[in-house]
């Protein structure tokens, strides 16, 4: 039985996952390129993107200027495999960034301030659907008051829904005052969802400790909560209260790492519609985060069909041995 097979689709109209933020129009450059490629740039969308890929059917809800960039991201994630519910609004733009990729590092400007997805409100969560996963970011509650009360009534479960709720931390320094005003509304709203996805440097930014058990006492307040800890190009561990599960990364060759991040949540939440052990989805939140660094695109390039009905917890399994078994020999030639 595939992937695809053992997602149960009894209900025709339920969601996989509807993920709710801002996409803005990234410009990127490389090196001393004069050329720059436009691509949506979101969280949320990455996300719903990367799950559409693998064969999830997914909504993405937001705002878009009416105007041709709007235009250009509506069509790019819906393009995607995902279906779009965003509000047009004239009177606000689309929201712009550039980003120019040297090396090893990457420089962003953000054009945003008075973006479209600004206005998000609790209004919006009427276009959600019904889903197994709600997915939002710590990214939407800094954008504006009446964005953050949108987050607030999801993660608190006052917008009708009855799905799961997946949490990314998502912490972007420039969008809040001070790191304390961060750390105590992104602690209040991951400490409500079901799943909490972070990196060890923001936990260590926001809450002064990466250390599992010391954010399992801060952040998992019911029995069923899971935090997925996330160590760059190291490994990524689910932490629950009966314990944890690790594994490692694969080795890529990295481009530009932006969307590592979204692409391993979705690669996650995919896992757990499917049915998969915390082993599996750990191991396609890793494939996902690996495809993605090796461009400059926020999204992990899409599956051959034949790729992805091939992906299994035995295939990656499979996977992963071989590449332990490269590592050992690299260092038996050492």
């Amino acid at each position: 039985m595939t992937h695809a097979e053992e997602v149960d689709r009894s209900e025709a109209d339920l969601f996989d996952a509807v993920s709710i933020g801002e996409t803005m129009v990234a410009f990127v450059s490389r090196d001393d390129s004069p050329r720059y490629l436009a691509v949506p740039a979101g969280a949320e969308s990455n996300v719903a993107v990367g799950m559409a890929r693998l064969g999830c059917r997914t909504r993405w809800v937001s705002r878009l200027g009416d105007d041709p960039l709007g235009r250009f991201v509506e069509e790019s994630i819906a393009a995607g495999g995902v279906d779009v519910a965003a509000v047009r609004d004239g009177a606000r733009p689309t929201g712009v960034m550039t980003k120019h990729v040297t090396g090893s590092e990457t420089a962003a400007q953000y054009y945003r301030s008075e973006s479209a997805a600004r206005a998000l409100s609790v209004d919006d969560l009427g276009r959600m659907g019904p889903a197994r996963w709600i997915h939002v970011t710590g990214i939407t509650p800094a954008l504006s008051a009446s964005a953050a009360q949108l987050v607030t009534a999801v993660v608190e479960r006052r917008s009708g829904h009855d799905g799961r709720v997946a949490f990314d931390v998502n912490h972007r320094p420039a969008l809040w005052p001070d790191a304390a005003t961060a750390s105590g509304v992104l602690l209040a709203l991951a400490r409500r969802a079901d799943v909490v996805f972070i990196g060890d440097d923001e936990a260590n930014t926001l809450f002064g400790t990466s250390e599992s058990s010391a954010l399992a006492a801060l952040l998992l307040l019911g029995d069923d909560q899971e935090l997925v800890l996330k160590r760059g190009a190291d490994r990524a561990s689910v932490i629950t209260n009966d314990g944890e599960v690790s594994e490692p990364a694969l080795p890529a060759a990295v481009v530009d790492a932006t969307g590592a991040g979204d692409a391993f949540a979705a690669g996650y939440l995919a896992g757990s519609c499917f049915g998969w052990p915390r082993q599996a989805r750990l191991r396609l939140g890793h494939l996902m985060g690996s495809r993605v660094v090796g461009v400059l695109d926020d999204m992990a390039p899409p599956f051959s069909n034949a790729e992805r009905d091939a992906l299994s917890p035995a295939e990656l399994s499979a996977r992963w041995a071989d590449a332990a078994g490269s590592a050992a020999d690299r260092l038996d030639r050492r």
